[in-house]
């Protein structure tokens, strides 16, 4: 099936941006990605790339437990975020010359969203201080702790684990996995919300206002300031939110601002205030000028 966008859209800059990552839950490989996802049980395999026409893309069906096309439609659309009103964000990126030369270089390039609230909760804590490469494996180790997988021409397709089932797991399994006991109790209590609905994406999506969502989030044990921001940005699509401690924003701007040092929060704060509603998609790009 096609997917048209109703504005611009590369999937090609996407592509190059997906194949340098390390995430367990798609694979890439011939400019093209495939991806499993169980809705409500039922298990589906993907393959996403590039359509013959421009500001499209082509999802093919490879394997359906009964999903169906329109649920694998509305996934890949919340997956590449093709709602997003892109034109209106470069009419505002052409008012500062930071992301004059990074939104040329990466035109039809949109945020990679975290469709699934566990997903994006585990990863907002285990990503927390440590480096990219060693927080992907640590996620690797524990989505495949739990076996859920498609098997298709030779090659596992892995699935989330439900946050039910996250429960299952004790701290000291997590140890065994080199998950810090803190993160591992922190995951923990955020599976909890997500089951006792305190954290479900529907709860989150339910309180409208940013700022409401953000203290909600910061008043649960394990989720700071940034990793808040990660889940309202990536999953919950507050268009405002922008993780202003993240260190390749801080780096992002020593480099467009021409720094001697990282600048510090005031420095950055006072520049963000005046994103707006175009915060989430400003801190997109800035970590574009980063490659």
């Amino acid at each position: 099936m096609i997917m048209r966008v109703d504005g611009p859209f590369d999937f090609g800059v996407m592509y190059d941006f997906m194949e340098r990552q390390d995430d367990c839950l798609y694979r890439t490989w011939d400019k093209k990605v495939r991806r499993a996802e169980s809705f409500d049980g039922r298990r589906v395999l993907f393959e996403v790339s590039e359509a013959a026409e421009p500001d499209a893309l082509e999802v093919e069906i490879l394997y359906d437990e009964g999903a169906g096309e329109r649920v694998v439609r509305e996934y890949v659309a919340d997956w590449f975020d093709l709602d997003y009103d892109l034109e209106r964000f470069y009419e505002f990126a052409r008012m500062d010359k930071r992301f004059e030369g990074v939104t040329r270089e990466y035109y039809g390039f949109r945020m990679l969203a975290y469709v699934n609230i566990t997903d994006v909760l585990v990863w907002s804590i285990i990503g927390q201080q440590i480096n990219m490469k060693f927080a992907f494996e640590l996620k690797r180790r524990l989505v495949a702790h739990f076996d859920h997988f498609i098997e298709y021409e030779g090659e596992k397709y892995w699935i989330m684990p439900r946050a039910g089932e996250l429960l299952t797991l004790s701290v000291e399994d997590m140890r065994e996995m080199q998950i810090s006991r803190r993160k591992a109790e922190y995951i923990l209590n955020c599976a909890e919300g997500v089951e006792n609905g305190s954290l479900s994406k529907e709860y989150l999506q339910s309180f409208g206002s940013y700022s409401k969502a953000k203290a909600h989030l910061t008043g649960v044990r394990g989720i700071g300031p940034w990793s808040a921001n990660v889940v309202l940005m990536r999953t919950i699509k507050f268009r405002h939110a922008v993780p202003v401690g993240d260190a390749g924003l801080r780096n992002a701007f020593k480099i467009t601002d021409r720094l001697d040092k990282k600048p510090d929060s005031r420095y950055m704060e006072d520049i963000i205030s005046g994103w707006g509603r175009f915060g989430a998609y400003a801190t997109l790009y800035m970590w574009r000028v980063l490659g």
